[in-house]
């Protein structure tokens, strides 16, 4: 089960290398946005290489060209070119057609439930998996109006558990909230205005009354909400749904971007290494 997470999605990459590595092939994948994206191409039998390749060659004028503003108004980018990216890759292949049982987890619009596709284009599937709200245009498939599966379910471990896998190994690679740094325009008393400009705020060398009061962009805002909302959701999952061997990358200090990956491909082959003693046993005892 591969989870939502943006560019710490490229960790799925690294985790499915080990596997690989140790013989070890999943026979259902079930992912959510980024992960319905690996674990599609994955599916698809694109092989890890090439996984590898794609995301190291990843270049800001490539992130770049799969946002160009659209029309009509319900998204700021089409998806078009992130669809032809998918299609290059996959062609036309259908889901019911994959060698591995997947599902590309999406959101229902219109009820707010996730619902996991399992056949027509693997391509559109997966796009509409990725469906960011306000970044990218919902997606119609099969009379449903889709949008990101992290929206309801950033880590399904359910899904896969329905779709028939007897062992689950999920992957998460969502942020930690407390991991992440706040910042924005200091606000200050008006003794902290020269010019009307203003002076960070001082810091009592003693460690009392200490203030850190500023005001954070509105894109900032709306990230650590996302953030919240995502990690507590997957918190409350895997209470209720709790899978077999649960792998969690560390990324820090340095989180990987779009642009350099490298560092999420390898948090994930090293997450993945230090599970496979767990994953072994799991395995050596069904």
């Amino acid at each position: 089960m591969l989870g939502s997470g943006g560019a710490r999605g490229s960790a799925h990459v690294g985790v499915l290398k080990v596997l690989a590595e140790n013989d070890i092939h999943p026979d259902v994948i079930v992912g959510t946005s980024m992960g319905a994206q690996v674990g599609g191409l994955y599916a698809a039998g694109v092989s890890i290489e090439d996984l590898v390749k794609a995301w190291k060659t990843m270049t800001f004028g490539k992130v770049a060209r799969t946002l160009l503003p659209t029309v009509p108004w319900s998204g700021w980018c089409s998806g078009g070119e992130v669809l032809r990216q998918l299609r290059r890759l996959v062609g036309d292949t259908l889901i019911e057609d994959l060698p591995i049982h997947f599902a590309a987890v999406a959101t229902d619009l219109e009820i707010g439930l996730p619902w996991p596709i399992t056949r027509g284009s693997l391509a559109r599937a997966i796009r509409a998996s990725l469906s960011v709200p306000g970044l990218f245009t919902p997606v119609w498939v099969d009379g449903r109006l889709l949008i990101d599966g992290g929206v309801s379910a950033p880590l399904p471990v359910d899904i896969v558990r329905d779709l028939g896998a007897e062992i689950a190994i999920a992957v998460d690679v969502l942020v930690c909230p407390e991991a992440v740094t706040l910042t924005g325009i200091p606000v200050p008393d008006y003794h902290e205005r020269i010019l009307g400009i203003m002076k960070r705020l001082s810091v009592d060398p003693e460690g009392e009354g200490e203030e850190r009061r500023f005001y954070p962009s509105v894109f900032s805002v709306l990230f650590q909400m996302s953030t919240i909302f995502q990690k507590r959701m997957s918190e409350f999952s895997l209470r209720l749904h709790p899978p077999d061997v649960l792998i969690q990358p560390d990324f820090s200090p340095d989180p990987p971007c779009y642009s350099d990956v490298k560092r999420g491909i390898e948090a994930g082959e090293a997450a993945a290494r230090r599970a496979m003693p767990e994953i072994l046993e799991v395995l050596g005892g069904a």
